[in-house]
């Protein structure tokens, strides 16, 4: 699958600014199942762009700019393809092979950052038990387990723009039973380390098509990438019930949403407004 991304994001100042210091995490990863074909970053007032990976391999981008301004301007442009596979049980190891791995002190160790709690992932235990457990008994494998949760957090909490902010937490989805895909992203990744299965927050796109049910392609999105021994990273959506395979364009990964913010800064200067738009356009391949 082929696609080109078009992202717009405009910041309007009370005051005039008279410096700013930006880090940009726009630019799509690359692997062997998803490459980023060509990437451009376009800022105004125009200033010079600083290009490094961070600690989760992440592309970042940096920019200062020192001169007076009203407004800020920030344009990305990607073109991606993506060719993922959709996981099945047959591809992993066995429900008993798997939990043998996940008590294994070295496995833990080498995944300790994604298995721990971090302060967007707070949850009380007995509300991780109450959601798990039921699941995990009837589940015959991690990846079935990972399924499920999925669904539960479909099926259990509603979707409903401005009941949450950018800090809201785990604990906070669970208890007003409502919120936005990074608050159902937080609660996936409490309810799978609590399980000890390593997993980690994924920032990006997703393309809705001419799916009206589907959440998240006007604005960035979240989702969750679970470690499945024998398969490696599997990725989910439970904002749209699905598996973010083909469809979902990632640009960062991390711990929580702190980890990933796709846009952030200090200036130096009045109140903001800040507006944001997505474009995202499926492409006909040639040959």
């Amino acid at each position: 699958m082929l696609y080109v991304v078009e992202q717009v994001t405009h910041y309007q100042y009370e005051s005039t600014v008279t410096s700013s210091i930006n880090k940009c995490r726009m630019m799509p990863i690359q692997d062997f199942e998803q490459r980023c074909l060509s990437y451009e970053l376009e800022v105004d007032p125009q200033t010079t762009v600083y290009h490094h990976q961070d600690y989760w391999h992440n592309p970042v981008q940096t920019f200062y700019i020192h001169v007076p301004h009203e407004e800020l301007r920030i344009v990305t442009r990607s073109v991606v393809r993506l060719s993922r596979q959709v996981p099945t049980e047959s591809m992993a190891w066995s429900f008993r092979e798997s939990l043998a791995l996940f008590g294994n002190r070295s496995f833990q160790g080498k995944y300790a950052e994604f298995l721990q709690t971090t302060a967007y992932t707070k949850l009380d235990q007995e509300a991780a038990r109450q959601v798990s457990e039921p699941i995990w008994q009837q589940s015959r494998h991690p990846l079935a387990f990972v399924k499920e949760l999925n669904r539960y957090i479909y099926q259990h909490f509603s979707y409903e723009a401005g009941t949450s902010t950018v800090h809201s937490t785990a604990q906070d989805l669970w208890d007003k039973r409502k919120g936005v895909c990074q608050d159902f992203t937080h609660f996936m990744l409490a309810i799978c380390r609590y399980r000890g299965i390593p997993a980690r927050y994924v920032s990006g796109y997703v393309y809705c098509g001419e799916d009206a049910a589907m959440r998240g392609d006007s604005a960035t999105h979240a989702w969750v990438e679970v470690y499945i021994p024998g398969i490696g990273w599997v990725g989910f959506d439970p904002t749209n019930h699905k598996y973010a395979v083909n469809q979902h364009i990632r640009m960062a990964i991390g711990r929580d949403y702190l980890d990933i913010v796709p846009l952030k800064g200090v200036y130096e200067g009045g109140k903001q407004t800040l507006s944001v738009k997505v474009s995202i356009h499926l492409q006909q391949e040639r040959g």
